[in-house]
Protein backbone atom coordinates (compact mmCIF):
# COMPACT_ATOMS: atom_id res chain seq x y z
CA UNK A 1 0.00 0.00 0.00
CA UNK A 2 1.27 3.43 -0.92
CA UNK A 3 1.28 6.00 1.85
CA UNK A 4 1.47 9.77 1.64
CA UNK A 5 4.94 10.50 3.01
CA UNK A 6 5.02 14.09 1.79
CA UNK A 7 2.33 16.77 1.72
CA UNK A 8 0.82 17.87 -1.57
CA UNK A 9 2.29 21.36 -1.18
CA UNK A 10 5.81 19.95 -0.67
CA UNK A 11 5.29 17.67 -3.66
CA UNK A 12 4.28 20.61 -5.81
CA UNK A 13 7.37 22.50 -4.66
CA UNK A 14 9.51 19.46 -5.55
CA UNK A 15 7.94 19.22 -9.01
CA UNK A 16 8.45 22.94 -9.60
CA UNK A 17 12.04 22.76 -8.39
CA UNK A 18 12.75 19.82 -10.69
CA UNK A 19 11.31 21.77 -13.64
CA UNK A 20 13.43 24.83 -12.83
CA UNK A 21 16.57 22.68 -12.58
CA UNK A 22 15.74 20.92 -15.85
CA UNK A 23 15.41 24.18 -17.75
CA UNK A 24 18.43 25.69 -15.98
CA UNK A 25 20.53 22.89 -17.48
CA UNK A 26 19.49 24.06 -20.94
CA UNK A 27 20.78 27.61 -20.45
CA UNK A 28 24.26 28.03 -21.95
CA UNK A 29 25.70 30.10 -19.12
CA UNK A 30 24.53 27.78 -16.37
CA UNK A 31 25.52 24.45 -17.94
CA UNK A 32 28.84 24.23 -16.07
CA UNK A 33 27.30 25.21 -12.75
CA UNK A 34 24.42 22.73 -13.01
CA UNK A 35 26.88 20.01 -14.01
CA UNK A 36 29.02 20.64 -10.91
CA UNK A 37 25.97 20.73 -8.64
CA UNK A 38 24.67 17.38 -9.96
CA UNK A 39 21.26 18.86 -10.71
CA UNK A 40 20.42 15.89 -12.93
CA UNK A 41 20.47 13.59 -9.91
CA UNK A 42 18.54 16.12 -7.86
CA UNK A 43 15.86 16.28 -10.55
CA UNK A 44 15.31 12.52 -10.49
CA UNK A 45 14.98 12.49 -6.70
CA UNK A 46 12.70 15.56 -6.69
CA UNK A 47 10.46 13.91 -9.28
CA UNK A 48 10.27 10.73 -7.17
CA UNK A 49 9.33 12.88 -4.16
CA UNK A 50 6.67 14.75 -6.13
CA UNK A 51 5.27 11.45 -7.39
CA UNK A 52 5.01 10.14 -3.85
CA UNK A 53 3.21 13.31 -2.75
CA UNK A 54 0.50 12.67 -5.35
CA UNK A 55 -0.89 10.02 -2.98
CA UNK A 56 -2.02 12.85 -0.67
CA UNK A 57 -4.39 14.17 -3.35
CA UNK A 58 -7.91 12.82 -3.95
CA UNK A 59 -6.78 11.40 -7.29
CA UNK A 60 -3.89 9.67 -5.54
CA UNK A 61 -6.21 8.16 -2.95
CA UNK A 62 -8.47 6.90 -5.74
CA UNK A 63 -5.49 5.44 -7.59
CA UNK A 64 -4.21 3.79 -4.42
CA UNK A 65 -7.60 2.21 -3.69
CA UNK A 66 -7.91 1.02 -7.29
CA UNK A 67 -4.45 -0.56 -7.33
CA UNK A 68 -5.07 -2.26 -4.00
CA UNK A 69 -8.44 -3.61 -5.18
CA UNK A 70 -6.93 -5.00 -8.38
CA UNK A 71 -4.05 -6.48 -6.42
CA UNK A 72 -6.42 -8.22 -3.99
CA UNK A 73 -8.54 -9.55 -6.85
CA UNK A 74 -5.49 -10.77 -8.81
CA UNK A 75 -3.99 -12.44 -5.76
CA UNK A 76 -7.18 -14.39 -5.12
CA UNK A 77 -7.55 -15.40 -8.78
CA UNK A 78 -4.01 -15.86 -10.01
CA UNK A 79 -1.99 -16.70 -6.94
CA UNK A 80 0.83 -15.23 -4.94
CA UNK A 81 3.74 -16.44 -7.10
CA UNK A 82 2.26 -15.15 -10.33
CA UNK A 83 1.72 -11.78 -8.64
CA UNK A 84 5.37 -11.80 -7.62
CA UNK A 85 6.44 -12.36 -11.21
CA UNK A 86 4.01 -9.81 -12.65
CA UNK A 87 4.68 -6.99 -10.16
CA UNK A 88 7.81 -7.75 -8.17
CA UNK A 89 10.26 -8.45 -11.00
CA UNK A 90 9.47 -5.29 -13.02
CA UNK A 91 9.52 -3.20 -9.83
CA UNK A 92 12.91 -4.60 -8.83
CA UNK A 93 14.24 -4.00 -12.36
CA UNK A 94 13.05 -0.36 -12.32
CA UNK A 95 14.63 0.15 -8.90
CA UNK A 96 17.97 -1.29 -10.03
CA UNK A 97 18.05 0.82 -13.22
CA UNK A 98 17.07 4.00 -11.32
CA UNK A 99 19.73 3.52 -8.64
CA UNK A 100 22.35 2.53 -11.23
CA UNK A 101 21.64 5.68 -13.25
CA UNK A 102 22.02 7.84 -10.14
CA UNK A 103 25.24 6.14 -9.02
CA UNK A 104 26.91 6.15 -12.44
CA UNK A 105 25.58 9.67 -13.12
CA UNK A 106 24.00 8.56 -16.35
CA UNK A 107 20.78 10.47 -15.69
CA UNK A 108 18.67 10.71 -18.81
CA UNK A 109 14.99 11.32 -19.47
CA UNK A 110 14.27 7.65 -18.71
CA UNK A 111 15.74 8.14 -15.22
CA UNK A 112 13.35 11.00 -14.58
CA UNK A 113 10.42 8.89 -15.80
CA UNK A 114 11.54 5.96 -13.65
CA UNK A 115 11.68 8.36 -10.70
CA UNK A 116 8.03 9.21 -11.32
CA UNK A 117 6.87 5.58 -11.39
CA UNK A 118 9.29 4.16 -8.81
CA UNK A 119 7.19 4.99 -5.70
CA UNK A 120 4.16 3.24 -7.20
CA UNK A 121 6.09 0.20 -8.37
CA UNK A 122 8.08 -0.10 -5.14
CA UNK A 123 4.85 -0.55 -3.22
CA UNK A 124 4.11 -3.69 -5.24
CA UNK A 125 7.31 -5.50 -4.23
CA UNK A 126 6.51 -8.37 -1.89
CA UNK A 127 8.63 -9.80 0.89
CA UNK A 128 11.56 -8.45 2.88
CA UNK A 129 13.33 -7.04 -0.19
CA UNK A 130 10.24 -4.99 -1.04
CA UNK A 131 9.84 -3.85 2.55
CA UNK A 132 13.49 -2.77 2.66
CA UNK A 133 13.30 -0.85 -0.60
CA UNK A 134 10.04 0.80 0.48
CA UNK A 135 11.52 1.91 3.81
CA UNK A 136 14.64 3.37 2.17
CA UNK A 137 12.53 5.12 -0.45
CA UNK A 138 10.17 6.46 2.23
CA UNK A 139 13.13 7.82 4.22
CA UNK A 140 14.66 9.53 1.17
CA UNK A 141 11.34 10.99 0.03
CA UNK A 142 10.42 12.22 3.51
CA UNK A 143 13.84 13.82 3.97
CA UNK A 144 13.78 15.54 0.57
CA UNK A 145 10.18 16.65 1.08
CA UNK A 146 10.99 18.11 4.49
CA UNK A 147 14.02 19.97 3.13
CA UNK A 148 12.11 21.39 0.17
CA UNK A 149 9.12 22.32 2.35
CA UNK A 150 11.47 24.08 4.76
CA UNK A 151 13.17 25.94 1.90
CA UNK A 152 9.79 27.23 0.71
CA UNK A 153 8.56 28.03 4.23
CA UNK A 154 5.98 25.22 4.37
CA UNK A 155 7.46 23.37 7.34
Amino acid sequence: MIEAAVSTAAGGACAGSAAVLYYAEKLPGLKKVTNKLHTDRAQAILIATASTAMVATPAGRWWNESVNSINTWAESRVGEWTGLIITGVPALFVTIVFVNDLVTRKVEMRTRILGAILPVLASTMPGPVGAGIQSVLAWVVTTVGTLVAGAFGMA
